[in-house]
């Protein structure tokens, strides 16, 4: 298996993406690490991005498959500062914190996602279709990815984000996860009905009100014949069954995302499409 595509990227004019060091083209991780980790800077006029990470599992070597990739969107604490913070918060934390390979959870977290992180510098993650796809279309230049599955999940801003850009783009995903986000992006509903989804959000939210997620999946039921499979957690989704997947917790928190990103069933899920 050929692995050039970070090459690839910092030659690649198109995109305005270029290493933000000559140190960048090597792996920031410790070398026990089963996957790689690059920084990547942003510079195309008008994207809201400044910089993205991008993780690589170092299987995607040697095996001749394609690897499915993972667009995850931060939260709004993290917007603008220091793009590194992005590592230390939810899935990418998860990710890099361990090198364990022991789990059914350490392998799909570290072996079968390329995961791409963008830092948001201003606006709205929504406002950066054009950037996301110039990336991952860079990207599946090479063989180890799969242009065809491409899944995006993002919590609060990342959440809102989400919706925007599945609904801008929507023959880009094959799967998308909202956490805790609302409607403030949808430019079109119609352009979600042919996505897999599964939305979560805890009904005593008080940062994003749960009423965010509710009125979106209401819409997409009575307008667009969209049924959700309602749950009220992640384990219990039966996420075998069905494509379209409402997870209400009563967990008195914003947090609807730990539970999510730590569940094998989350990710299993985004596999099967």
């Amino acid at each position: 298996m050929r692995f050039p595509f970070i090459c690839s990227i910092f030659l690649f004019i198109g995109t305005g993406l270029r290493a933000q060091t000559a140190s960048s083209t090597r792996s920031l991780l410790d070398p026990s690490h089963p996957g790689i980790l690059f920084l990547l800077e942003e510079k195309s006029p008008g994207s809201p991005f400044d910089a993205y990470y991008v993780y690589v599992p170092k299987s995607s070597k040697e095996r001749q498959k394609k690897y499915p990739v993972l667009i995850f969107l931060h939260g709004g604490s993290l917007v603008g500062g220091d793009a590194t913070r992005v590592l230390d918060h939810d899935l990418p934390k998860a990710i890099l914190e361990s090198s364990r390979m022991e789990s059914e959870l350490d392998v799909l977290l570290r072996d079968s996602f390329v995961v791409v992180i963008p830092h948001l510098s201003n606006g709205e993650f929504y406002y950066g279709a054009d950037a996301i796809r110039s990336l991952v279309d860079q990207m599946a230049l090479e063989e180890n990815v799969n242009p065809n599955r491409v899944y995006l999940t993002g919590l609060s801003r990342g959440g809102y984000g989400t919706w925007g850009l599945a609904s801008r783009m929507a023959d880009f995903f094959a799967a998308i996860a909202p956490i805790c986000g609302g409607a403030g992006g949808i430019t079109d509903y119609g352009h979600l009905e042919s996505l897999p989804i599964w939305v979560t959000h805890n009904t005593p939210d008080r940062i994003v009100p749960y009423e965010a997620s509710d009125r979106i999946v209401r819409r997409l039921e009575s307008k667009h014949g969209m049924t959700f499979h309602k749950t009220t957690s992640i384990e219990e989704s039966r996420f075998e069954e069905f494509d379209l997947i409402f997870t209400s917790n009563s967990r008195v928190s914003h947090d609807a995302w730990t539970e999510m990103h730590s569940s094998p069933n989350f990710f299993k899920w985004l596999l099967r499409f």
